[in-house]
């Protein structure tokens, strides 16, 4: 390891893992820039657009919730692309215009982001002795490095992307009602497959969340020594059990399951749909909290079932955590889903498949691992919790213990072995 010197580039698109990398490194006085899209820094005139009427409910609400959270990080950060990020934005809000333009509009301008980021990494990278970019943005800047002594990590958040393509054409197959919600990379133009290739190829080292994003890229030829793998951290302080409920067993009148993320296929949506509605009674409740990906025409059959929540803040997810009493993910394809240790660390049991999760959840111990493309396993489980209240809650407990070992502190100083810029103890 070499002395701490300010000599790292951080490039991201909105990772909260990079966000978290990058607020620790500027703490540690080892940050040069950190390069992303739009970030809210409270300047004078985004507080004077957070008092307006209108400014409460849109900008507050969206991009006002993009803080850094670290003091330290505020004039290190260079953002990029800023207009084409507030024009996506708007352009998606648009309800009125033919859903075919929008997606079409607010993806252009998305791309122009997206090269904006990337073009200024490469700028501000060169001569650092250490790179960190998020996939899909980091080509320019390992680019720019110096050749010999430049350390480049590329952060992959989820599993390489030839396994996300055949995964995602066998589900095509097995439920092509839900394909519209599964996008594949026509969007990123031709290329984008081979540019990650060409990430991958620089890199001295691949961020990955979980084992099993490590075996894709085993599985797709990667060296075993360029995979790195870190498990992501979870903020305990917002997420955490409720005093009241944290050592009491389940409260038998009411049994509400709990989803987060995009609404995809991606994450096995229809499994979970299916499970719930062999499950459903008096007395229970769904809710999906995220973003709808692509069409909500695959959900219209199921809506009688469920209460759909558009993306929360942070403190207001981890509220609708404590009101549940179980998550489920039943997920194809993930890297590591931080929406499970956030659940988990609020005390809740979580129903996951092994895609992603398994090296967090102990199967029996803090929930339950399922096999994927079984909704019929998710229905077992979700029958078991609900009639054993004082497992439900047991599991719920030992859950939240188990997160506490999953900090964010913990993520950044594994992160920084791999980095080889500060001796860390």
């Amino acid at each position: 390891m070499v002395a701490s010197t300010p000599d790292a580039v951080v490039v991201n698109f909105n990772a909260p893992e990079l966000n978290q990398l990058a607020g620790a490194l500027a703490r540690r006085g080892l940050l040069r820039h950190f390069v992303r899209p739009y970030v809210n820094k409270e300047r004078a005139w985004e507080r004077a657009i957070g008092r307006l009427p209108m400014g409460r409910s849109l900008y507050a609400g969206t991009f006002g919730r993009r803080r850094l959270g670290e003091p330290a990080l505020v004039p290190l950060t260079r953002e990029a692309g800023v207009a084409c990020d507030w024009g996506s934005a708007l352009v998606g809000r648009q309800t009125w215009l033919p859903g075919d333009w929008r997606h079409a509009w607010a993806h252009g301008l998305h791309m122009q982001v997206r090269a904006a980021v990337s073009r200024t990494g490469g700028q501000l990278a060169r001569d650092a002795r250490c790179i960190v970019a998020y996939e899909g943005f980091a080509l320019e800047a390992f680019m720019a490095g110096r050749p010999a002594a430049a350390r480049r990590l590329l952060n992959y958040p989820v599993a390489h992307h030839r396994e996300r393509r055949r995964v995602r054409e066998e589900e095509l197959a097995l439920e092509p009602a839900f394909a519209a919600t599964w996008p594949g990379f026509a969007d990123w133009g031709p290329g984008h497959e081979e540019r990650l290739d060409r990430e991958i190829e620089l890199a001295d080292g691949v961020l990955l969340g979980s084992d099993y994003a490590a075996r894709s890229f085993l599985a797709q030829g990667v060296p075993a020594h360029k995979l790195c793998v870190v498990p992501y951290g979870v903020d305990l302080q917002t997420f955490c059990p409720h005093p009241a409920t944290a050592s009491r067993p389940g409260d038998a009148r009411r049994f509400e399951v709990i989803y987060a993320g995009q609404l995809t296929q991606r994450k096995g949506l229809s499994y979970l749909l299916r499970a719930y509605a062999a499950f459903a009674r008096p007395g229970t409740a769904l809710t999906l909290v995220g973003a709808t990906v692509g069409s909500d025409a695959p959900l219209r059959p199921y809506a009688h079932l469920f209460e759909h929540v558009p993306h929360q803040t942070r403190p207001a997810l981890a509220a609708r955590y404590r009101r549940a009493q179980v998550f489920v993910l039943p997920t194809l394809v993930e890297g590591m889903p931080l929406v499970v240790l956030e659940a988990m660390a609020c005390g809740l049991p979580v129903i996951v498949t092994a895609n992603g999760p398994d090296g967090i959840v102990r199967d029996g111990v803090d929930g339950f691992i399922v096999p994927q493309r079984d909704a019929g396993a998710v229905q077992e489980k979700l029958e078991l919790l609900y009639r054993d209240p004082a497992l439900c809650a047991q599991m719920g407990r030992q859950a939240a213990q188990r997160a506490q070992a999953y900090s964010w502190e913990a993520y950044t100083l594994g992160v920084l072995r791999h980095m080889q810029i500060e001796e860390v103890a």
